[in-house]
């Protein structure tokens, strides 16, 4: 395996619909995973206009950066709008979600680590 991994155009990496009960319009692309020998994983994520990923929690801790597009996550109680520029980190086992509440893709990168157990209970 080398020792390096090089993507030279992020949007053409193979994508798939979030596979949790629930999610809408939601759709992962794997930048960097255990595959590559990293102890943490890399993903671009594009929620479509009206798009969701419904209220949730697991084990593993989360890190969203916002690229384009605006949205609305909800982290425990709080209700936040988020924007390109924003980065927003939620610890493990936290309840969130996002929404695209606007009328372009949202797009973020989001970085999580690897656990044990990796499993996502859905809340709603």
């Amino acid at each position: 395996m080398p020792s390096y991994k090089v993507i030279n155009d992020i949007t053409k990496v193979r994508e798939e619909p979030l596979s949790i009960r629930g999610a809408v319009g939601v759709y992962t692309q794997w930048l960097v995973s255990k595959d590559d020998g990293s102890k943490y994983a890399v993903r671009r994520q594009v929620v479509k206009p009206g798009g969701k990923a419904p209220l949730h929690r697991h084990a593993y801790a989360e890190t969203f950066i916002v690229l384009r597009g605006v949205g609305r996550m909800t982290v425990d109680n709080d209700v936040i709008d988020i924007k390109p520029d924003m980065c927003i980190f939620v610890r493990p086992n936290t309840s969130h979600s996002i929404m695209n509440i606007g009328n372009e893709d949202l797009e973020l990168i989001t970085i999580i680590s690897y656990e044990d157990d990796m499993s996502i209970d859905v809340l709603e």
